[in-house]
């Protein structure tokens, strides 16, 4: 037991020592690019964030309404996030902020809790983007941001369908006019309340949606993204006051449409993060999506910018400056941020330089907030709620979508079982469920080891032993493939089998092939080797890879074995380590002197070793 103590805390020390190691992101990398800020840097610096401040900022207030949440959140969670992140990224390559995806997640975050009105959904942002920010601080400092990698493009795409059918079922009453509260219905239920409504669809909203959906088609091809959303929402807007106005000429004296209301309430709304254990508890897992999302996202739009540009962009660093800024949103009120692929690819296409285009950016968008907030309060919901339902049509990206439905049984596996989770459960529920099917399809693939079993012939010579023959007294297996914890059970089979031979006396297992030997396999060789020891037989590991090697050592397998029954590879003499395994069974299992010749390939396929060819070992 003391042994075993002191393996625990060797390891847990080697692990402290590896972690100690690795290198930091920086603080505040942005100090390198000021003498890099002369007057044409610092003009196109200027130039690149006014157009992704014009961009960004009807931007924020889609993804606010997309979110359910007031629109101050979108717009200071904006302009913050594109203020602090390129502080502590020093790169140009990304532009921070809510983006279409991110808000869907607070969306199913926010039916997750129950919080059911714009007000109960912006008292739970705060510890929502806070907890999101330390997770993404934390996968920063562990070296861990590349972990987005291993979440599939299939989970990704069957999740953003999802949540656009959660998001235009929540856009769609506010966009056509329906009375009463529907955000707690899915969209078949709104459809068929909308259906009911018959004549009662005809109002105001619904034309002011038509408007607004016309004029954002017309601009959009000609003028981008951006101006097409300021248009339209200008259009709207003037359509409205107008329409406000008609109906104040003819006596009446409510309102004829819905309006966004009054901005400014950033300034005295602002909630602060709850740190209740319930409340934190509640949120961790829909936090760790959340998390996950924005990584994914970063990094991804981080590497494109990163292509356009040629300048290099450490994707670690990019994820801390994301940290930092959902950090910063937390304690102001704002939305999560996230790396937004249209404004960080319309930054890199406006000439920005550096990273202070994207600090430039923010100024503009916070100025505007407060500046204009008198009218931004004027502009209609349907507006907003039609442009927020034509972004999401678009996003679903049903190319893609056709694409993976056709590649292949596994695919379509995954991608419906994201997206019916996502439809069923909590969005971030749907994201870790999808990805733990695509990794249970990838283990099942990886999760059957190639066993070949040897044996010696009347004359000594090596040769692949028939299926159910029993041995002469030392079996040789050769492992190949990955013994990660997946492939355990596949792996104790085939010992099994090789240790109930009643002939058996020495095994001798060969790791040359065998790659990802984890806990479970270790466990399952030591398991092994005490058994064979108690019935008087013994266990050689030979041909064992400097990676494997350590695992052996570490955990003391060496120790459980035997230290002269572990042989590692050597790589200067590829047949050396077989042939001392050969030695030391032969001396087990009380074999006299023999001459070994190997006749076969030590796998199908692989090619023979040297001795294949003619070379003689003396036993």
């Amino acid at each position: 037991m003391l042994q075993g103590l002191q393996n625990f805390f060797s390891l847990l020390g080697q692990g402290w020592r590896t972690l100690a190691a690795l290198p930091r992101p920086r603080f505040l990398p942005i100090r390198s690019a000021v003498p890099q800020l002369d007057g044409p840097t610092f003009k196109a610096d200027l130039i690149a964030g006014l157009n992704v401040a014009l961009l960004a900022f009807p931007m924020s207030m889609a993804f606010a309404m997309k979110a359910g949440l007031p629109v101050w959140c979108g717009l200071i969670g904006c302009g913050v996030a594109a203020l602090i992140a390129p502080l502590f990224t020093g790169s140009s390559n990304l532009s921070a902020g809510p983006t279409n995806a991110s808000a869907a997640l607070l969306l199913g975050a926010f039916a997750t809790l129950g919080a059911i009105s714009p007000d109960q959904r912006a008292a739970a942002l705060p510890t929502l983007v806070l907890m999101a920010g330390v997770f993404l601080l934390l996968a920063s400092w562990l070296r861990l941001s590349g972990f987005a990698d291993f979440v599939p493009r299939t989970v990704i795409s069957a999740y953003i369908a999802a949540a656009a059918l959660r998001v235009i079922a929540l856009q769609l009453p506010v966009t056509i006019g329906m009375p009463g509260e529907h955000g707690a219905e899915n969209l078949p239920e709104v459809l068929w309340a909308a259906l009911k409504l018959g004549k009662g669809l005809i109002n105001p909203d619904l034309g002011l949606a038509i408007v607004t959906g016309i004029t954002y088609g017309l601009m959009r091809k000609p003028y981008g993204v951006g101006k097409a959303i300021l248009g339209a929402i200008t259009v709207a807007t003037l359509g409205a006051a107008l329409a406000q106005s008609v109906a104040l000429n003819q006596g009446s004296h409510g309102q004829v449409v819905k309006f966004v209301g009054d901005a400014a309430r950033a300034a005295t709304s602002l909630h602060l993060p709850d740190f209740s254990a319930r409340t934190l508890s509640t949120l961790f897992s829909p936090a760790l999506a959340l998390a996950v999302l924005v990584v994914i996202e970063g990094t991804a739009n981080a590497r494109a910018s990163a292509l356009k540009t040629g300048r290099p962009s450490d994707l670690h660093q990019e994820v801390f400056g994301l940290g930092m800024a959902n950090l910063a949103c937390a304690f102001t009120g704002g939305m999560a941020a996230s790396g937004s692929i249209s404004r960080s690819a319309l930054n890199v296409a406006s000439g920005a330089r550096t990273a202070f285009a994207s600090l430039f950016a923010g100024l503009f968008i916070l100025a505007a907030a407060f500046l204009v907030s008198h009218w931004v309060a004027l502009v209609p919901l349907a507006t907003l709620g039609i442009l927020v339902i034509l972004a999401e049509i678009e996003l679903a990206n049903l190319s893609a979508i056709k694409l993976i439905l056709k590649s292949g049984a596994q695919d379509r596996t995954v991608f419906l079982a994201t997206f019916l989770t996502a439809l069923l459960a909590p969005l971030d529920v749907a994201i870790f469920f999808g990805t733990a099917v695509a990794i249970a399809f990838y283990l099942r693939k990886t999760s059957e080891p190639e066993v070949v079993e040897y044996d010696f012939s009347e004359t000594g010579e090596l040769r692949e032993r028939p299926k159910g023959q029993a041995s002469t007294g030392i079996s040789i297996l050769h492992v190949e493939g990955s013994l990660h914890f997946g492939a355990t059970q596949a792996f104790h089979e085939h010992l099994r089998r090789a240790s109930a031979d009643p002939n058996l006396k020495v095994l001798v297992l060969k790791f040359r092939e065998a790659h990802h030997l984890d806990a479970n396999g270790v466990l399952l060789l030591r398991d092994l080797a005490e058994a064979l020891k108690s019935d008087g037989r013994h266990l050689i590991l030979c041909e064992a890879k400097p990676d494997t090697m350590r695992i052996f050592v570490n955990a003391g397998l060496v120790d459980a074995v035997g230290t002269e029954n572990v042989i590692p590879w050597d790589d200067t003499n590829p047949t050396a380590a077989l042939a001392k395994a050969v030695r030391r069974a032969r001396a087990l299992a009380g074999g006299g002197d023999a001459v070994l010749r190997v006749v076969t390939a030590p796998h199908p396929g692989l090619p023979a070793p040297a001795s294949a060819s003619g070379d003689d070992w003396q036993i």
